[in-house]
């Protein structure tokens, strides 16, 4: 009987995005474009504000204008605000911006990404959940040719994939992008899965295991 047995062991934790992707429009039409951009620069500070006091980081702020020339001389400036923001504070800041703005202020698209924090803190989950599972793998294997499992002697992360599902995961495909750059529906769960390869030594019942220095 061999002394050692070798298991593959798989962990999987399920991730749900927790940034949102917020971008807004700040318009104005006057007659002139300086006009215009006073208009927009009455509103914009409250924007910042509004975003600032919902954990936003300054740096996760970004603005882009376009000037369109309209009938009757007119000038529109669209100043786009772009910002990554905790998603339990996306809707508390759309609804504070529309109330005090009203149409002035117009909501483009709201995406969703997942963080670089959660992202790494489910590998390691599903790391220890495949470790767990080999080890419970090796003990069964042990037992049935009447041994008593000993300590693992090496441990390998054969692989760690993210695999992107349907909502009724009736469907699914591996996610080769980085995540954190990958835009989701906040109701489209990601599955991380990790493939561990162990090796466990094996002691006959009775034999005394060594003790630790």
């Amino acid at each position: 009987m061999s002394e050692i047995v070798e298991v593959i062991g798989i962990g999987e934790v399920v991730v749900k995005p927790t940034i949102a992707l917020l971008e807004l429009r700040i318009t104005s039409q006057k007659e002139t474009l300086e006009l215009c951009r006073a208009s927009v620069e009455k509103r914009k500070p409250y924007v910042y504000h509004t975003l600032l006091n919902h954990k936003t980081r300054e740096s996760d702020i970004t603005e882009m204008e376009e000037i369109r020339e309209k009938d009757g001389d007119l000038k529109e400036l669209i100043v786009t605000v772009s910002a990554t923001l905790p998603i339990r504070e996306a809707t508390e800041v759309i609804s504070l911006l529309l109330e005090k703005l009203g149409s002035t202020v117009s909501i483009q698209k709201m995406g969703y990404l997942h963080s670089c924090e959660s992202l790494s803190e489910s590998r390691i989950k599903a790391g220890k959940r495949a470790a767990e599972e080999a080890k419970l793998r090796a003990a069964d294997m042990a037992e049935a040719v009447g041994s008593v499992l000993g300590p693992c002697l090496e441990i390998v992360e054969e692989a760690c994939t993210q695999v992107a599902t349907t909502h009724d995961k009736r469907e699914s495909w591996v996610v080769d992008t980085a995540l954190r750059q990958q835009e989701t529906h906040v109701h489209t769960p990601i599955i991380v899965c990790a493939t561990l390869r162990a090796r466990f030594s094996l002691l006959a019942y009775g034999a005394p295991k060594k003790k630790k220095s």
